[in-house]
């Protein structure tokens, strides 16, 4: 687990590569909507058809996953605790998976936190230097 509180500057690190997968499917979701949008354009002048379906439903599903990856994640590796609101869990596939609730309506989620131990640590963590009440 490498999340950590740094007392000087009243900030908590979580190193876990977040920010570079992030990074990663926003780049994969604008190729794809923007090859979305080259092949509906040449679409548009020879009919619609069942290919043009398919890439208008990739194309809208690439706007929800942008929009989805930039409005309501983050991947701040230093998060100032004035900025933490809450530590939450979710059941996505039947596995619990834990994250971060920041001021800015946010989430940030803790890759490395798979267990109900580590879950209690960051919990611990975070009520020892008075994150959470």
């Amino acid at each position: 687990m490498n999340i950590r509180y740094n007392e000087a500057n009243r900030k908590i690190e979580i190193k876990d590569g977040l920010k570079t997968h992030l990074m990663g499917m926003k780049f994969i979701m604008i190729l794809t909507l923007t090859n979305s949008i080259l092949n509906l354009s040449g679409d548009v002048i020879k009919g619609f058809g069942y290919l043009t379906v398919i890439w208008l439903i990739l194309g809208i599903t690439s706007i929800g996953f942008l929009y989805h990856f930039i409005f309501k994640t983050s991947s701040l590796e230093k998060i100032p605790i004035e900025k933490i609101q809450g530590f939450n869990e979710r059941v996505s596939s039947g596995r619990k998976k834990y994250y971060i609730t920041l001021t800015n309506g946010k989430t940030r989620d803790l890759l490395e936190v798979k267990s109900l131990e580590e879950a209690k640590k960051v919990t611990s963590l975070f009520k020892k230097n008075g994150i959470l009440v």
